[in-house]
């Protein structure tokens, strides 16, 4: 018997691209309803999912998905997984991640003013998610991990938050 990774490495990129655009999502996996990616952990969603998806590990996938969700499977269940319910399955998850970096250039992102510019911030770039972990964590590595255990949209609101916060204080330095 076939794993469920060799079936989905058998889908050429022509079908798959089709599938992409007219297949059937769904949000459900082994009669767990996720709703949502925002409700994994934050870890999960910018770091687990991204790299596993590049592997096109998906058996793994969806195990430490069911796993974060508090749903105990085992892995012999995954790879028994349809491969029409895990195609609905990865085109829902495609869609989530293309509606996350949307809500996140939407409502994170802010330019920087000149004088930021000027003082080479765009150095930071090269750190990706550290910066992120960092920023939330306020320089202090022993908290990285308690972040990337907590739910993406808890941390999705605190830094949405936080970029509120510093229009308000731009503003404010604009009216003094």
């Amino acid at each position: 018997m076939d794993s469920l990774n060799s079936k989905l490495q058998q889908i050429t990129q022509d079908d798959f691209n089709f599938l992409v655009k007219n297949g059937k999502r769904s949000s459900i996996l082994l009669n767990f309803d996720f709703e949502s990616l925002i409700y994994c952990k934050w870890s999960f969603v910018k770091e687990t999912l991204p790299d596993l998806f590049l592997k096109n590990d998906f058996e793994k996938l969806f195990f430490l998905m069911l796993k974060d969700r508090s749903q105990h499977w085992f892995l012999c269940d995954v790879q028994r997984i349809p491969l029409s319910n895990a195609i609905a399955f990865i085109l829902w998850l495609i869609d989530e991640m293309k509606s996350i970096n949307e809500l996140e250039s939407q409502y994170l992102r802010s330019e920087p003013d000149i004088k930021m510019l000027q003082s080479g911030i765009n150095k930071l770039d090269q750190f990706g998610l550290l910066n992120t972990l960092d920023n939330l964590a306020k320089g202090d590595v022993l908290k990285y991990d308690a972040i990337r255990q907590m739910s993406y949209n808890v941390i999705f609101d605190k830094q949405y938050m936080e970029v509120t916060k510093s229009e308000i204080e731009k503003k404010l330095s604009k009216i003094k």
